[in-house]
Formats: C-alpha cells, sequence, structure tokens
C-alpha cells in the first residue's frame, strides 16, 4: 500500500465535484451540489456531493464515501487501481510501491499489455493505409461497406499482415510471453519456443475500455483459405480483457453524453450507426449481455437501453435474455425491431444502407417499452381467435405484468390486454396479484411496520452522527467530551462509530484536524466509508455548541443505560442503574474544559 501522503495528495489533487461531474450532471442546492444517484434507480436528486468536505453520500441508497470510493464503485476498480486512475487524471506521478509485490507485478503486467495493445493498434492500423495489395482490397471492402477514412480514423481500423510473425518482428524489443500474455501472439504448441501472431490476414477492431485503453481485438476475416477458420476472433481472455466485461465502441459512446445507449450485435453495425449519427452506439463481442456490462453502461450515465438486435430467433433470444437485466439495474429498456414493416433488413447496418439515417431515426422513436416487446411476442404465439388461445395468452401476459412495480403501467397494460382478448382487466389483475403473491385487501397492510422499526432508534442514530460530527470538526468539544469521562469510544456502539470517537479524542490531543475525506481513508470496507460519509453529511452549525454538545451527550448515555438495564434481571442492579439514570440530569460538560 501507497503511504498515507501519497494517497492523500492523489486524492486533493481530483477535486470530487468534477470527477463526479464527468458521470453524473450535479447543480448546487443548499451548499451542496446535487444529481440523481448513479448507484440505483430515483427520479429525484438523493445525490449529494461536499466540495468543501470533498465527500460524497445519497440520501436514497446510502452510498457515500471520497472521490477514491467514488471511482472504485463507478468503475468497478479495486483500490490500487482507482488510486491509478485518479494519478493519471492528473499527470501524477506515483512512487515505486514496496509492498505486495505480487499487485505490482499484476498493475505492471496489465499495463505492459496495454502498451503493448496500443503498439499494435499502430501497426495494424499504418499496415492498412500502406500500398501492397492486401491494404488496398481491404480499403476498397470498407468503402463498399460505408466505412470511409474519417470512420476508419475514429475506430482505429486496422488490418493484420499475412506473415506469421509480422507484428512479432514489428515490436522486436517485447519478450515473447508478454506478447501471448497481451493475447497478441501464441506459443507453437509443436515448437515450444516458437511464437507466431495471434491475427493474421484479418481486418483489425481494436477494442478501447472506458478509460482509452486498447483492451483487445476483434478480428474479422476476409479472405478464406482452404482451412476453416472463424469469421470473427477477438482477443482471448487476459488480464486487461474479458468479453463479457467489454462493449465496443463505448469510449465513443461515453463521450457522447447521452442518457440513451443503442446497443447492437456487431462491429460493422456500430460503425454504421456512428456514421449516421448515433454516436451513442455500442456493441457486443460475440457473448450475451451480462451484469458487467449493465455496470459499464451505468458508468457512462446511460438512463435507457435501446436493443438493436438482429431480428432472427437468436437475436430475439439475446434480447429476452438481456432485458431483465437492464431491469435489475435500474435501466429503461426499449427494443427495436429492425425488421418490422417489411423493412428487408435483418441489422442494423442493413437498414441503414437501404433506408438511411432518416428512416433510422423514425424508428428508433417507435422502439417498444420491453413490456409491449415480449407482449407483442407473446400475442403472436397464440390463436385469439380462439378461447383457448385468449386464456393461454392472458394467463402468459399476466406473468409479464406482473414483473412491474409501476400500478400506472400494469393498469395501462391490462387494459391493452382486456381489449385484445375480451377477458375483463379485474380477472386480469386478479391473476397478476396471483402472482405477485398478494390480493388487493392486503396490499397495504404490511407496508408501514419495517418503517415503524426505524423510527425507533431514530434519534439515537442523529445523536449519535451529531455528537461524532461535532467532535470531529471542534478540538475544543473533543476535549472537553473526552475530559468529562461522559462517553467512551466503546460505547457508541459498533467499530465505525467507536473508532470514530477514538480519532476525536487523538486527533484533538495531538492539535491536527485531518479532512474528513481524508478520515474516511482510514476505514477498508464500503460500508464503513458509507457510514462515516453519513456522519460528516449530518454536521450543522450550532448557535451554543455546549449545549448541542450535551444534549447529544445525554441521549447516548440515556440509551446506553437502558440497554443495560434491558439485560439485567436482578432487581438491586436495575434499581443501581436508574439511579445513574437519573444522575444524568446533575452531570454537564463545560467546553471550558476542553
Amino acid at each position: 500500500m501507497y503511504p498515507q501522503e501519497i494517497i492523500s495528495d492523489v486524492r486533493a489533487l481530483n477535486d470530487i465535484l468534477d470527477v463526479v461531474s464527468t458521470y453524473v450532471q450535479m447543480q448546487p442546492r443548499s451548499g451542496n451540489h446535487f444529481g440523481r444517484c448513479p448507484f440505483h434507480q430515483e427520479k429525484t436528486p438523493s445525490f449529494s456531493v461536499n466540495q468543501d468536505k470533498q465527500i460524497f453520500y445519497c440520501f436514497g441508497c446510502g452510498a457515500g464515501g471520497n472521490v477514491l470510493n467514488f471511482v472504485m464503485r463507478i468503475e468497478n476498480m479495486d483500490f490500487l487501481t482507482a488510486l491509478k486512475f485518479l494519478a493519471d487524471r492528473v499527470n501524477f506521478t506515483l512512487p515505486d510501491k514496496k509492498n505486495n509485490p505480487s499487485a505490482v507485478r499484476q498493475a505492471a503486467q496489465r499495463e505492459l499489455s496495454a502498451e503493448l495493445n496500443k503498439k499494435a493498434a499502430l501497426f495494424y492500423y499504418e499496415y492498412l493505409h500502406s500500398e501492397n495489395d492486401d491494404a488496398m482490397d481491404t480499403r476498397d471492402y470498407l468503402e463498399a461497406r460505408g466505412v470511409d477514412a474519417k470512420l476508419i480514423k475514429r475506430f482505429g481500423l486496422g488490418l493484420s499482415p499475412p506473415e506469421w510473425d509480422g507484428l512479432i518482428k514489428h515490436i522486436p524489443d517485447a519478450n515473447p510471453a508478454d506478447l501471448v500474455r497481451a493475447g497478441l501472439a501464441t506459443e507453437s504448441k509443436k515448437k515450444p519456443g516458437q511464437y507466431y501472431d495471434r491475427f493474421r490476414e484479418r481486418l483489425m477492431f481494436p477494442i478501447i475500455d472506458n478509460r482509452g485503453r486498447v483492451v483487445g481485438f476483434g478480428g474479422r476475416i476476409l479472405k478464406t483459405s482452404g482451412e476453416k477458420e472463424a469469421k470473427y476472433l477477438n482477443t482471448p481472455e487476459t488480464n486487461l480483457f474479458f468479453k463479457s466485461k467489454q462493449l465496443y465502441g463505448i469510449n465513443i459512446a461515453r463521450k457522447a453524453k447521452s442518457p440513451e445507449i443503442i446497443i447492437v450485435e456487431g462491429y460493422m453495425d456500430v460503425l454504421a450507426l456512428n456514421k449516421a449519427g448515433f454516436a451513442n452506439t455500442v456493441g457486443v463481442l460475440g457473448t450475451a449481455l451480462t451484469e458487467s456490462h449493465v455496470m459499464l453502461l451505468k458508468q457512462i450515465n446511460c438512463k435507457t437501453a435501446v436493443l438493436v438486435l438482429d431480428s432472427d430467433a437468436a437475436g430475439i433470444k439475446a434480447a429476452l435474455r438481456a432485458i431483465p437485466l437492464l431491469v435489475a439495474g435500474g435501466l429503461k429498456v426499449k427494443v427495436l425491431d429492425v425488421s418490422a414493416n417489411d423493412s428487408g433488413a435483418k441489422d442494423p447496418d442493413e437498414f441503414l444502407q437501404k433506408h438511411g439515417r432518416l428512416a433510422f431515426t423514425k424508428v428508433l422513436a417507435e422502439a417498444k417499452n420491453h413490456i409491449t416487446f415480449q407482449l407483442w411476442l407473446e400475442k403472436n404465439n397464440h390463436d385469439l381467435s380462439t378461447t383457448e388461445g385468449r386464456i393461454d395468452f392472458t394467463t402468459e401476459a399476466a406473468k409479464i405484468i406482473a414483473t412491474l412495480s409501476s400500478d400506472i403501467e400494469t393498469d395501462a397494460h391490462v387494459k391493452e390486454i382486456a381489449q385484445a382478448t375480451d377477458i375483463s382487466p379485474a380477472a386480469i389483475q386478479g391473476e397478476i396479484n396471483k402472482l405477485k403473491g398478494t390480493s388487493s385487501k392486503e396490499i397495504n397492510l404490511p407496508r408501514n411496520l419495517p418503517l415503524l422499526r426505524k423510527t425507533e432508534d431514530r434519534g439515537l442514530r442523529d445523536a449519535k452522527k451529531g455528537l461524532l460530527s461535532l467532535v470531529l470538526a471542534d478540538s475544543h468539544a473533543a476535549k472537553a467530551l473526552n475530559k468529562s469521562g461522559f462517553i467512551a469510544p466503546d460505547e457508541m456502539g459498533g467499530h465505525v462509530y467507536e473508532k470514530l470517537l477514538t480519532l476525536a479524542f487523538e486527533n484533538a490531543e495531538n492539535n491536527i484536524k485531518p479532512a474528513p475525506a481524508d478520515i474516511i481513508s482510514y476505514f477498508e470496507e464500503a460500508e464503513e466509508q458509507q457510514q462515516v460519509a453519513e456522519v460528516f453529511f449530518t454536521s450543522q452549525q450550532y448557535s451554543d455548541v455546549e449545549k448541542a454538545l450535551n444534549d447529544m451527550a445525554q441521549i447516548v448515555k440515556k440509551a446506553l443505560i437502558k440497554s443495560k438495564m434491558m439485560q439485567l434481571t436482578d432487581l438491586e442492579a436495575i434499581k443501581h442503574m436508574q439511579i445513574q439514570e437519573k444522575s444524568l440530569l446533575q452531570q454537564y460538560i463545560s467546553m471550558s474544559d476542553g
């Protein structure tokens, strides 16, 4: 681990509001900045950044911490990677790290793989622009597909030469084993120690992550030989590349800053849509959509995902698998079938070639929400001219509608199904309620119970947070509380609060005052960091600090005594605790002692 001073320097150079604003649209309010939380779905902004304290906190889901915690969470990074990310952002050179040699080696290998990929991408790009027959044929092919020079440059398209070791010879100073680890070369099984290029005579699509690193490649074969070769060949999984965690074109879609992201299946679809002006497009890399993909979409501030997958059976199946993942991630989901209305196109690239940009803009605006799409598919599977078909369709439709949490959306779809089947809305709603395990009589009964339990100790929690916030900010208050012996750290309840009070006492004694963002760094677990952030967002100005200190300390101490009394069975011990409780009124913490 790097020294705390280095971590603090990196953190201090990265203003949290600047960093957060690249992901979330923030607006000033009440001394802080608020926006919609990127970590959970919400309509009213409850995600707050305090620029003075350099911390964030969401009043909706409880996420909180400093700028490092934010980057770790939103970019799905470990601590060291997030630190390096922020250091690079401000051109801060991290010193060589002596501890944790394994982590150092892994980080160095990832950096080396990224550097080798970058050199390879440049080599492939330059080879595509050379004057040999292969390069000219490939440029002709791209031109015929509508890929112009501007698009080639934007995506860094290239061509791998036909030689077995064209790339290896181009980077002579690279260790072949490192090229293998980067996914650029392969060692011969028949002749160990002999290496050859993984990609040969293929149109190369560099895969760039949302940090701008070339993490891998997709290679499309253009000339078929006698051997049976895969049409597309991707970089194998490496220390830098996992196809289930990458989306093609995400580096460009991120810059588009659109809340709506179009998801397609192929490289050429991404290129075609970009050329038509839809830079907010990403492509899956020959795999099903995963939770990691959803996280990537949320990292670029996606609010609505539009699935524009191939219209064959496989494409429809992929859409149905993707929908629940996207919904679970808090995204709105739409589905566009480009083959609808006899378009004669099987994918977005073909649609654009046949009908153009304006036609695609129109069908994109008409994309069905995911519920409507699933109901449409289900409807096509049943004969609604028969009673049996209408019942079967309604039963399946109820299962789809039951996944909705919105009563308004539910009601709208229930009415549509009722109109299509002549089955009453009440019967359809009854089936939905049965699937949800509720009835109209019991829907509202249990909902307030958890809220009652939460509010029972709210005053105590607020007092603890307020007390900690006060003594962490005011060394005189901390010294006065410590000297009085009124509350000891281990009486605060819980590791985080105990450690915070200990820190407050130690800092006051040593006349140091670390920033709130630095104090958060003392805690390793995300849940602990959130609790600390919550404490600092509790802080307020008091007209009478001494009175506030005593009021909150009294609440905490009384609760502690009552808790102990609840565990006693001996009558004399209970009486003794009652005397202690009454004596609290005579105890007073004087700020003059601080």
